[in-house]
């Protein structure tokens, strides 16, 4: 009875060698996998983190930050003067054209934004002529007064009308005040291909005449001469001081 019990624990405690021997097996195959697995995920973080260093730099690149610094510095003069110079014509077209009559001065200076405005659009080789005659004190300039926006139907066309792609293209601006009279003349070379047609157009100079004629009835001069390819454009006007 004594060895049988003897036989039966020496093949339990066989078996629990057994069974701890393939369960320390399992365990070290565990840990090795784990460990493998903790590699792969090490290698691929520092893959992830490499990669995104990489981006960053890409990011942070100083040249990359130059190039679109440079980029932004050429736009921003240009920037700021244009809007400088639409916030004076819009200011003007808001708040002063509504008056009967406005200061010299003031239509001068929207004459001059208007045409800064459209300058911008042109090629710095493009032949540009503007020119200003004033032959009055600052005093006797301020005390004139003229219809508001009447500077701006003829400047306008010129634009409007002129090939900007031919060397020798050209537009002509010429503003003169002497005593109580203002000149404008206007000049531009027209284009060959007729500009495209928008709703209400072509009425700008009509208008321009019909203003003319109630503000300053016997008291302007107004003349359009289309000698081609040259469009010439004078109005002379007696102020009132």
């Amino acid at each position: 009875m004594v060895q049988i019990i003897l036989f039966v624990l020496s093949v339990l405690f066989l078996a629990l060698l057994v069974y701890c021997r393939m369960l320390y097996l399992k365990l070290k195959e565990a840990r090795m996998k784990k460990d493998e697995l903790t590699l792969k995920n090490h290698e691929l973080n520092a893959l992830v983190h490499s990669s995104e260093l990489s981006s960053i730099r890409y990011k942070l690149n100083p040249h990359l930050f130059k190039n679109a610094l440079n980029s932004i510095q050429s736009h921003a003069y240009q920037t700021y003067y244009s809007m400088d110079k639409l916030s004076g014509v819009l200011d003007y077209i808001l708040y002063e054209s509504d008056q009967p009559l406005v200061s010299l001065q003031e239509e001068m200076d929207f004459a001059a934004n208007f045409i800064e405005i459209n300058r911008l659009k042109l090629s710095p080789l493009f032949d540009l002529r503007i020119r200003n005659t004033i032959n009055l004190k600052d005093d006797r300039i301020r005390n004139l007064k003229i219809l508001p926006l009447i500077t701006v139907d003829l400047i306008e066309n010129a634009f409007k009308h002129t090939d900007f792609q031919k060397s020798e293209s050209f537009i002509s601006i010429h503003l003169e005040i002497t005593g109580n009279e203002f000149l404008l003349e206007v000049s531009n070379r027209i284009s060959e291909s007729k500009p495209l047609k928008k709703e209400r157009s072509g009425l700008g100079i009509k208008n321009l005449e019909e203003r003319l004629n109630i503000a300053y009835p016997n008291a302007y001069e107004l003349t359009l001469n289309n000698d081609n390819p040259v469009f010439h454009a004078r109005l002379k006007l007696k102020l009132n001081g």
